[in-house]
This record gives structure tokens, sequence and C-alpha cells, in this order.
């Protein structure tokens, strides 16, 4: 009783592939029914704490009392055009920055000495 290779598919082994899926679909259902029955209730992460209202009196108030960033204050005067910045409250270690009119001159002269460097093929 030798079987030899034949043409066509092999119905016998598809059935016995077919039974094996099967079993194994049902065994699958009857284990996930029986964990849901059993399953116990994780239990959930604590909720966070309430942030009290004496934490943020007290953060509400350190925002009040940290120090403001100055703000320049532009101002053209009537007699020279030139902008007037205001001047830095008492104590404080920021050096007085230069007015727009000094540093446009600055930048023209920058600009006139690029221009002979480039006449004189230095750069």
């Amino acid at each position: 009783n030798v079987k030899l290779g034949g043409l066509g598919p092999d119905y016998e082994a598809i059935k016995e592939k077919k039974e094996k899926l099967k079993l194994q679909k049902e065994y699958s259902r009857q284990i996930k029914e029986y964990n849901m029955k059993n399953i116990t209730v994780v239990q959930r992460l604590p909720e966070k704490p309430q942030v009290s209202s004496v934490s943020r009196q007290k953060a509400l108030e350190y925002a009040r009392k940290i120090p403001r960033p100055r703000t320049l204050i532009a101002k053209q005067s009537e007699a020279g055009g030139k902008e007037v910045l205001a001047p830095a409250p008492a104590g404080s270690s920021v050096p007085p920055l230069p007015s727009l009119q000094s540093l446009w001159d600055r930048h023209q002269q920058e600009k006139e000495l690029v221009a002979a460097f480039k006449a004189l093929h230095i750069l």
C-alpha cells in the first residue's frame, strides 16, 4: 500500500488542518470566557492630588514679586529727532544702550570700510 503523489488537492490533509483550526478556535473561545468571568478588577492608578489653594496663592504671590524685564521707551525729541532711551532703574547693572542714530552712523561707517576693502581687492 504505497501511495504515490497524485494530481490535485489532498482533501484528507485539508480536512485534518480544518478540524485542527476549529479545535484551536473553540479552545481559545473557552479560555477567553473563563478569563472574562474570573478577571479581577485591575487597580487603577491613584488620581493626581488636587492642588491646594494655599500653594496656588503662594505661586501667584511669587509671580507678582519676580522682577520684570525693563522695556525701552522710544521718544522723538523735537529738537534733534534722535531717540531717547528710558533711564535705567537705580541700582541696575545693565549698561545703557546706544541710540538708534548712533548705531545707524556706525553701520554706515562700516559699510564704507567694506567698500574700500573691496575696491582694493582685499576681500
